[in-house]
Parts: structure tokens; C-alpha cells; sequence
């Protein structure tokens, strides 16, 4: 009930947003703002120090089964390709499940959603549900695996937004991070998506940079501004960094 409350808010806080952008200063059309941030390299992230849920199941196969917590299509198909890439046959299972860091995360709310979003999946893997689920696809490795996009505006000349995507071998316990590189964000922007407040931390937002950029630019797609403003895709950056990422084997 929470999530689908939080979610009314934010259609409703978009639509005011939308109505500020008639007479708003914020106003652009897309010519006047393709091309004028940039592209910059990673900056480095590690996970909280507090270690993953201890995930228990019993081997009942030789199958690597993917679990990714998120229904979001494009995440799927960029976590299931990862494993492709590299030669290995996947059983995927969405287990969707909550970040816990609102929905436009900043700084280090973006690793810790990713590491909440794992860390809660282990969980519902530890249901009766889900161990009859692994039992039918002959689990022998199990692996989480998460993305996130998050903006950073502490100790960096400009606000940027990055992704992060996590990997983690739950049968193991082994787990490798990879952070893409950034794209670069008007800061008046960034102000103005803070402005609409946040969750239960600061850095929780409730309104995303890409919505107020989406409302205030006709035709810009609130998901992948920065395929406009620095003529280079999230998803691409995002595939970019998940082609070097290692699997945690």
C-alpha cells in the first residue's frame, strides 16, 4: 500500500511540475539543450560494510539461475546479456522487490539501493515459495544481481547522474561492483527535482532529475535524457560498464 501511495504522490507532484513549466525559466525545447553536458569517467563506490543476507538452499541441479529484483524490462535484458556475453547459459527469476531509497536517489544512495534491493530479494529466496521456484529450475548457482542510477552532487564540480551495477554470488558469497560513467546534469534542475522534498533521508528523492527535465523540455524521455544532453545513451553506458564487469564465480 505504501509503494502504490508513494507512487500516486509522485504522478501528482510531476503533474505540478508540468503546470510550473508554463511560465518557468527552467523551459528549454531540445535543440537549445542537446549536446551541452558531458560525458566523464566512473567515480569509485563501495557497499556498506554490513554483509549480504546468508542465502541457504540445497543444490538440486547444475543450472545458474539469475535472480533480478526489479521488473523493469531494459535491467533485465542488461543483467541477463551480462551473463550471455560471457558463454553462460542463465535461468533468470524476477523477484521484484524495494530499493528503500526513494526514486531519484543521490550519492551514496545509490549503492545502497542497489544493496537493498539484493540484500531484500535474499530474503523473499528464503521463503518456502522460492526454494520450491530454485528446486524446479535445478539450481546449482545462484546469483543476484542489481542496477541503479543515482546523482551525485557532493565533492564534484557538477551534478552527475551514474549507474552502478552490483553482482552477487549468493552460493559463494562473492560479489563485484561496477559503477558507469557519468553524464553530467544542469545543476537547476537537480535543485529544482530536490525541491519536491525526499523520504526518510536526504538523499531519498521523491521526484527524479529526468522528470523535471521531461517536464520542462517537450520530447525529452525522462528515462534517458542523456542520450540528448550529452548524445550518448544511459542504456549504453550502462552495457558499456556491464561488458567489463566480472562474474563473481
Amino acid at each position: 500500500m505504501e509503494h502504490h501511495m508513494s507512487a500516486a504522490a509522485n504522478v501528482i507532484n510531476y503533474s505540478k511540475e508540468l503546470v510550473l513549466a508554463m511560465g518557468s525559466t527552467l523551459v528549454r525545447n531540445i535543440a537549445e539543450i542537446a549536446g551541452t553536458e558531458r560525458v566523464v569517467p566512473p567515480i569509485t563506490k563501495t557497499l556498506p560494510t554490513q554483509p549480504f543476507s546468508l542465502f541457504q538452499y540445497s543444490v538440486s541441479g547444475n543450472s545458474v539461475v539469475v535472480i533480478i529484483p526489479t521488473e523493469n524490462e531494459f535491467k533485465i535484458q542488461l543483467l541477463e546479456g551480462t551473463f550471455r556475453n560471457q558463454n553462460v547459459s542463465v535461468r533468470t527469476i524476477t523477484v521484484p522487490v524495494e530499493s528503500g531509497v526513494g526514486e531519484q536517489p543521490y550519492n551514496d544512495a545509490g549503492v545502497v539501493g542497489a544493496y537493498n534491493r539484493i540484500n531484500n530479494a535474499l530474503k523473499r529466496l528464503n521463503t518456502e515459495e522460492y526454494r520450491e521456484i530454485l528446486l524446479k529450475n535445478g539450481a546449482g548457482t545462484v546469483f543476484v544481481a542489481s542496477v541503479e542510477n543515482f546523482i551525485q552532487t557532493t565533492n564534484i564540480e557538477r551534478p552527475t547522474d551514474y549507474g552502478i551495477i552490483v553482482i552477487h554470488n549468493a552460493t559463494n558469497n562473492k560479489t563485484t561492483l561496477g559503477i558507469s560513467c557519468g553524464v553530467t546534469v544542469p545543476p537547476e534542475y537537480v535543485s529544482r527535482a530536490r525541491h519536491f522534498g525526499f523520504g526518510e533521508e536526504l538523499d531519498h528523492g521523491r521526484v527524479t532529475v529526468g522528470q523535471i527535465l521531461a517536464a520542462n523540455v517537450a520530447g525529452l524521455d525522462k528515462r534517458d535524457w542523456h542520450k540528448v544532453l550529452a548524445r550518448k545513451s544511459r542504456y549504453e553506458l550502462l552495457r558499456e560498464t556491464t561488458g567489463l564487469l566480472p562474474i563473481p564465480w
